[in-house]
C-alpha cells in the first residue's frame, strides 16, 4: 500500500494514493461546469463573488446556462450570504452564490447552501465540509480522496 506520494510540477500535481492516481488539474470542473453537466458527468455548478463585482459573465456565467434553465433541464438557485467586514469596502462583503442543478439534482442545491452556511457561521473550512462540497458538485470518490490529501494533509 502506498502512503502519499506528490509530485508536482508548474502546470500539474499528482496525487498518488493507495495506487491510484488522480491529475488534479484535469480532474476541476472550473471553466468546463455546463459541459460537464450537459454530458451528464456533473450534477450541480457553483459560482461566486461579492455583489459588487457582479454582474460579471465570466465569474457566474448565467447567459451560458439560461436555455437550459428556461428549458426546464435544469434548476437555479441563489443566496446572498455575509461575509466579514472589509475594509477595502467599507462594509461587511456580501457573496453572491448561484447554483445550477440538473433538474432531477435540485435537492443538491438547498444542501450545498447549507454547507455554506456552515462554512460562514464557523469561519472554519474543515476536511469534512469539504468532501461534503465535493460531492455535492460532483467529484468522484478518488478526486476528492486526492484533493483533501493535497489540502489538508
Amino acid at each position: 500500500m502506498l502512503a502519499s506520494l506528490r509530485q508536482s510540477n508548474a502546470c500539474r500535481r499528482l496525487i498518488v494514493t493507495i495506487g491510484i492516481v488522480v491529475d488534479l488539474k484535469a480532474a476541476n470542473h472550473t471553466n468546463r461546469e455546463l459541459e460537464l453537466m450537459l454530458a451528464g458527468k456533473k450534477p450541480l455548478a457553483w459560482f461566486y463573488d461579492e455583489i459588487s463585482v457582479l454582474p460579471h459573465e465570466k465569474i457566474i456565467p448565467e447567459a451560458r446556462f439560461r436555455p437550459y434553465v428556461e428549458s426546464g433541464a435544469f434548476v437555479r438557485g441563489e443566496a446572498l450570504l455575509e461575509d466579514r467586514y472589509l475594509p477595502q469596502l467599507g462594509r461587511v462583503a456580501i457573496i453572491k452564490n448561484v447554483l445550477f442543478a440538473v433538474r432531477d439534482e435540485a435537492w443538491r442545491i438547498p444542501a450545498f447552501l447549507l454547507t455554506q452556511r456552515v462554512f460562514y457561521r464557523t469561519r472554519t473550512h474543515t476536511e469534512q465540509l469539504q468532501r461534503m462540497q465535493s460531492e455535492l458538485l460532483g467529484y468522484t470518490a478518488e478526486e476528492i480522496d486526492a484533493w483533501c490529501d493535497h489540502q489538508f494533509r
